[in-house]
Formats: structure tokens, C-alpha cells, sequence
């Protein structure tokens, strides 16, 4: 058996579980929860490989539900969040393709620190996004280019991780031509998609997020 390429990793935070999202999902190699992401499991109709965790969110019931499931345990008091241990775990089993479901909504800074943690992960050289059926982040390294699947009407944004970065977008009412992002200026924010979004950096850290209806 080949060793998996693409994994999900799923977090806590709100997940819309709706038939797009159960698409997006779909053909994953390996299925990684960490702590409380394991709750999503079943609405997304998924069955977990791992659980990863200090396991001090994670409810009785929910464990109960996934008798079996082989589980990393780690101490509570530790210096990496259950993510950055769940993506550990699917990076050693050989993922090099990773969706992250969930964790944008809820403690910002716990979503702040989903963020930076894909866009770090993804700079060293995996793929990364995530997604929680309403709302999505796709990083993009220097040199790198990627269509959002996003439909016409659609609100996106592009930011600036690094002090500059130089994008390129298309398929968007204000599409940008090399144009310099800095990471204190609102240039890249709230532009509308036409359909799929091309977007490429040229230069710098960026993420591109789509935050969802109001």
C-alpha cells in the first residue's frame, strides 16, 4: 500500500457540514483529528485514523462513539497546539496534500493562530488550505499561483504576511497586475469574484481568505 498523499485534519471550531464541503473532502488517504476535531467525524461522514491531542476538549461521548480509533496522546502543559501535533502526525504518514477543516471560527486567537500555522506549514513546502464550509484560507508561498474555487459574487481577500508581498489577480472585479501589498494597508481586501479566482504571489507570504456570508 502506497503511503497517503492527501489528508484532512480536522480541528475544532464550527464546521457546516453541506454536501460542498462533504465534496471538497472527499478521496482523502488519511483522516487526522485533533482533540475536539473529532466531533466533526461523523456529521462530515468521515471515519478518523488518528486522533491527536492532549485530549482535554474532547467529550466523553464523542470518544465513546470512535471505540478503537488509535489515539497520540501528549501531555497537557506543551509547547505546540493539537493542530500543529495533528499536522505532524499526517506529515510523518506522508502527507504532502493537507486540508485543515475547521478552525476559523470561534477564540481569535486561536484562529490567528490557524492562520499562521498553515501559511508556515505551507511555505516549507506541503499544500495547504482550510475549510469550514462557509469560510476558507488558502496560503500562497512566493512564486506560487492558485485558482479559488469560489463562485461569481463571492467575497474574497488577499493579505500580506511578510512587510510586502506582489500578487497578481484574476477573474475578480478589481483584478491586480503585480501589484505591492503591504501588510498595514487595506489594498487586496474585500474584492468580489467573477467565478474561479486566479491568484498568484509573486513575491512575499500571502493568504488568501474567503470569509463567508455575514
Amino acid at each position: 500500500m502506497s503511503a497517503p498523499r492527501r489528508a484532512l485534519v480536522l480541528v475544532g471550531g464550527a464546521v457546516h457540514a453541506d454536501d460542498a464541503l462533504r465534496a471538497a473532502l472527499a478521496g482523502a488517504d488519511l483522516v487526522v483529528a485533533a482533540d475536539s476535531g473529532l466531533r466533526h467525524a461523523a456529521a462530515l461522514g468521515l471515519t478518523p485514523d488518528l486522533l491527536v491531542g492532549d485530549l482535554d476538549s474532547v467529550s466523553d461521548a464523542t470518544l465513546a462513539a470512535h471505540a478503537g480509533l488509535a489515539v497520540e496522546r501528549h501531555p497537557t502543559d506543551k509547547d505546540a497546539l493539537d493542530l500543529e501535533l495533528a499536522l505532524d502526525a499526517a506529515a510523518a504518514r506522508g502527507a504532502t496534500w493537507i486540508t485543515v477543516v475547521g478552525g476559523l471560527s470561534g477564540r481569535l486567537d486561536q484562529t490567528l493562530a490557524t492562520v499562521l500555522v498553515v501559511q508556515a506549514r505551507h511555505a516549507a513546502g506541503a499544500t495547504l488550505e482550510v475549510l469550514d464550509g462557509r469560510r476558507a484560507v488558502w496560503p500562497l508561498r512566493p512564486g506560487e499561483a492558485r485558482e479559488l474555487p469560489l463562485r461569481a459574487g463571492e467575497r474574497f481577500s488577499l493579505l500580506a504576511l511578510d512587510r510586502e508581498a506582489r500578487v497578481s489577480v484574476a477573474g475578480a472585479r478589481y483584478p491586480l497586475d503585480a501589484a505591492t501589498l503591504t501588510r498595514a494597508l487595506g489594498l487586496g481586501v474585500s474584492n468580489v469574484a467573477l467565478g474561479p479566482v486566479r491568484v498568484a504571489a509573486h513575491a512575499g507570504a500571502v493568504v488568501a481568505v474567503a470569509p463567508g456570508p455575514d
